[in-house]
């Protein structure tokens, strides 16, 4: 066999396994998406019905969760979620095991002092994921918390941008237009 014929059969059979950690990955972004969109679809898009969280202070069906966040992420006046290291293991045919950091940042108003004040976390998302139906979501997530910073809010050299350069909650956000 040459040297060429041994690599397209290495590629082939490492194919679907790489396609399931795109895809796997993908659910991790649409998660970040969901929330800094506040874009309540896209967040239960991640789960599947019977999936279970633990994240904060809350333990329950993702479902629900996902509603918990809307209304966390709604009022907020900025809104970022980040997801980094994405490190995926398969635990049998259909079912992985993800780990990945995530780095939030929300702007919010302090309800005793009425001023902005901005609020960074830092953790990782411990998430049990199938393949159903040949669609892979979450069935369990366990949000773990290494830092949490509240500060007062930098000033910005440069200015704020125009209202149609900034980022909104959805349909508002430009990426809204730029998928219809």
């Amino acid at each position: 066999m040459e040297n060429g014929d041994l690599s397209k059969s290495k590629l082939a059979a490492a194919f679907p396994a790489i396609m399931a950690k795109q895809e796997i990955t993908e659910v991790l972004y649409l998660y970040a998406r969901g929330c800094d969109r506040c874009d309540e679809a896209a967040l239960r898009a991640c789960f599947h019905p019977d999936a279970t969280h633990r994240h904060g202070q809350f333990e329950g069906l993702s479902q629900d969760f996902c509603s918990l966040a809307i209304k966390t992420v709604r009022p907020l006046k900025a809104c970022k979620h980040m997801i980094s290291n994405v490190m995926i293991e398969f635990d049998g045919e259909g079912r992985a095991v993800s780990e990945c950091h995530f780095l939030s940042y929300h702007r919010f108003m302090d309800q005793e002092s009425g001023k902005d004040r901005d609020r960074f976390h830092g953790g990782r998302y411990l998430d049990r994921f199938e393949r159903r139906d040949g669609v892979w979501k979450i069935t369990h997530r366990v949000g773990l918390y290494d830092f949490e910073r509240v500060v007062d809010p930098a000033e910005s050299p440069a200015g704020r941008p125009s209202a149609d350069l900034q980022g909104a909650q959805a349909p508002d956000d430009f990426l809204y237009t730029l998928l219809a």
